[in-house]
């Protein structure tokens, strides 16, 4: 019962979606089913003529399925519709307009749109639909026609006929709240889909496609934001540059395809480094640049874990294990400095440790 409950819970969020081709089916059997109601009723009541036609038509629309399966959907909403306007005549002529059987017609108009509006197989879905209401209103009006022109078949009783009235009556407004239903499920599914799809695009067009850390793109506006924080609020945060030594050589030596593999392993060696607040990012070719929420102290801290945890990266390369070193450069935010300001003394510094030997971390107090 739990797993029922489970899923009911899933479809009704829109985590479970079926497509046409089942959906499709599945409102087929629910009317044979109605119509096998109706066979039956009308045996019972003594009218053999609609009972073995409501027969035939429970067993016509599970053999819809056929169609169905080869997604013949447009015929199949031609061949459905095309009966339940028969039906209605029928029903009208043997036992008269008061059973209400023509209040399927109104039922088909919202069953109508929501199938050719909501699924692509329909390509004029605004002339398909308006032409199929119109086919039902017609029908409504000849069928109102006929009621007045012709005597029932069958005398009919009055507690059948307020039965049929009834059942018919209920199902019409039970089918009409299924179809809105599902057009909200619909509609729920695609809003998550398109919710997940820009989520997506948002995230690529902030992401590093190789290192799958934050872009260059995307570091510029956080600075800036980290900035406006500080003019506002007084929060102080570090930069961090970070370059890969000798990374040339290291292309050069094994090819560029160990090159990347390269960058994914110190990737990963940064983020792990990090926290959660923090931020990393591919700067540029082998450099990084990692805004850290704190004072200098707690970014070199940072810096100087982020250096231990790539030096300690080994990627073997056939019989060789191969090993790498970065350099960094830190810097404090500073009131009135930009980030162009703030990220060219982290580049300095980052330099002063390239020329001092490498695999180091160098602050502008050191």
């Amino acid at each position: 019962m739990g797993n029922l409950s489970h899923y009911i819970k899933c479809i009704r969020n829109g985590e479970v979606f079926f497509d046409e081709q089942f959906k499709f089916a599945f409102l087929l059997h629910e009317v044979g089913i109605l119509h096998l109601i109706f066979a039956i009723l009308f045996i019972v009541m003594g009218n053999r003529v609609l009972g073995v036609y409501n027969v035939c038509v429970f067993i016509g629309y599970f053999s819809l399925d056929y169609l169905v399966k080869f997604k013949k959907f447009k015929l199949t909403l031609a061949l459905a519709s095309a009966e339940v306007i028969l039906h209605g005549v029928l029903t009208t002529v043997f036992v008269g307009i008061t059973t209400g059987f023509c209040f399927y017609y109104f039922t088909m108009i919202p069953c109508v749109f929501y199938v050719v509006l909501s699924w692509n197989v329909f390509k004029k879905k605004e002339l398909t639909s308006l032409l199929y209401t119109a086919a039902f209103m017609i029908a409504i009006l000849a069928t109102i026609a006929v009621s007045y022109l012709v005597e029932p078949v069958t005398e009919i009783k009055f507690g059948w006929m307020i039965a049929f009235a009834a059942l018919n009556v209920i199902m019409s407004v039970v089918a009409m709240a299924e179809f809105l239903i599902l057009l909200d499920w619909d509609v729920m599914h695609k809003s998550e889909k398109m919710q997940n799809l820009n989520s997506q695009l948002d995230e690529q067009a902030h992401m590093d496609p190789l290192t799958k850390l934050y872009n260059r793109r995307f570091m510029n506006q956080k600075l800036d934001d980290k900035l406006v924080e500080l003019s506002k609020e007084g929060n102080i945060f570090g930069i961090i540059m970070g370059d890969i030594d000798d990374f040339k050589r290291v292309n050069d030596t094994y090819g560029h395809d160990f090159g990347d593999i390269v960058l994914t392993e110190v990737a990963k060696a940064l983020k792990k480094s990090t926290r959660d607040d923090d931020y990393v990012c591919r700067w540029g070719g082998e450099e990084f640049l990692i805004i850290i929420n704190g004072n200098k102290k707690i970014t070199k801290d940072v810096a100087e874990r982020m250096r231990t945890a790539v030096s300690e990266i080994s990627i073997p390369f056939g019989n060789e294990q191969v090993h790498i070193t970065m350099t960094f450069g830190i810097t404090e935010s500073v009131t009135g400095y930009g980030a162009d300001k703030l990220v060219g003394i982290a580049d300095e510094n980052l330099y002063r440790g390239k020329q001092n030997g490498k695999n180091q971390v160098v602050s502008s107090d050191d």
